[in-house]
């Protein structure tokens, strides 16, 4: 599951429609392997600490996304706006001198980790984890310190670490920091400390975002994305005023939360085409296999849902937006922060729809994943 802030909303809908989808063909726990970043690291830990059944679990996740409130995410207080502003202020005009700590973010997120420390129970994962519900949980989150993108694993399997250009894994117990380092969206929300390091959102680096599935050993791969991929018509340029920080911002956070994950699927089937030219014989002899990929993706525009919601975000972070470019220039930059019950619940609705409207897709991928998971023990 793929970043986005309060668009993960849309993922919750979608994973309640498979959860549905999956007990009504018998699979109720076909998903085993869960990877996450930035809001998708938040879905997939709850997802993994479950207690309940997977039709329960993913209900859950998706009221708690519909009755979400954005002071459950940051404050929203003029108090903790002019602390924040100060501290920004301050840095500029003295450079720093006052002190060594910085001001690195505009909200305070202080009740995010409350609100995850009530409703995700991550000692539950390593129980899941052992008694073989999950086969593995990795969430990843950006190293300040080298800027390389980190994969925290939890495996009940064994795997091989990798270790490629900028993206490594790392073995360990998934806890509340590492969900809130890999979430913690660049600018706006403060870095977080894992063992002294300093982490932010799992976007930044995340090249290769279906990687850790796969080095996870998994052989299907179901993907579900929060950004709309318009019919491939060429774009029509169009005429705008010079680009306002909000708009630039955009751009920046389109290009680093949301573009990885179709990128990363057209390559892997691009990998796959070729594969298919080269002889069975000859692939059997190397490391590479096809992955059967499916992609859900919104068939709306999620930032024309938030301009159109715009009004329902507190006065204090309109003011703060509106003081980085206009209402149209903002509209992608407010889809992060949107974190109102009627906007998330408009994205579940959206998610849970776009999968029902895939239903034949979704079951014929299903069962073609526990046909080839069952052969494959078979064989073994």
């Amino acid at each position: 599951m793929s970043g986005g802030g309060a668009r993960g909303a849309y993922q919750a809908g979608v994973v309640k429609a498979l959860a549905e989808l999956c007990t009504d063909m018998g699979r109720p726990d076909a998903f085993t392997v869960i990877t996450g970043v930035s809001a998708g690291a938040i879905n997939a830990s709850f997802l993994a600490a479950r207690h309940e059944s997977f039709v329960w679990s993913a209900k859950k996740l998706t009221d708690l996304w519909c009755q979400l409130n954005i002071n459950q995410i940051f404050r929203t207080d003029l108090r903790s706006f002019g602390n924040i502003g100060w501290n920004l202020a301050t840095d500029i005009i003295t450079s720093g001198s006052f002190g060594t700590k910085r001001a690195n973010y505009l909200l305070d997120t202080t009740p995010l980790f409350k609100y995850l420390t009530d409703h995700i129970d991550f000692s539950n994962i390593q129980h899941n984890l052992e008694t073989g519900l999950i086969d593995a949980l990795a969430l990843s989150a950006t190293d300040y310190a080298t800027s390389t993108n980190i994969t925290f694993v939890s495996s009940a399997k064994p795997y091989t670490d990798w270790h490629r250009t900028r993206r490594v894994s790392q073995p360990s117990g998934i806890t509340l920091n590492h969900v809130c380092a890999s979430a913690a969206i660049p600018l706006f929300f403060a870095p977080v400390a894992i063992d002294g390091q300093y982490f932010g959102d799992g976007c930044l680096r995340n090249t290769a975002p279906l990687s850790p599935a796969i080095h996870l050993h998994a052989e299907n791969i179901l993907v579900i994305g929060v950004q709309h991929t318009p019919p491939g018509e060429p774009q029509v340029p169009v005429q705008h005023n010079v680009p306002s920080i909000a708009r630039i911002l955009s751009v920046l956070l389109n290009s680093v939360l949301l573009d990885g994950v179709a990128i990363d699927v057209e390559r892997l089937r691009r990998i796959n085409n070729t594969l298919s030219f080269v002889p069975e014989a000859e692939r059997q002899k190397s490391q590479l296999r096809s992955i059967n990929c499916l992609h859900i993706s919104p068939t709306e525009d999620i930032s024309a849902i938030a301009y159109q919601e715009y009004e329902k975000l507190p006065r204090s972070i309109r003011y703060l937006v509106g003081g980085l470019g206009s209402k149209d220039d903002a509209g992608n930059l407010v889809s992060y922060l949107l974190f109102v019950p009627s906007y998330c619940e408009r994205l579940a609705d959206l998610g849970y729809n776009d999968a029902m409207n895939r239903r034949q897709e979704i079951e014929d991928f299903i069962q073609n994943a526990v046909s080839s998971t069952e052969t494959s023990e078979s064989v073994g």
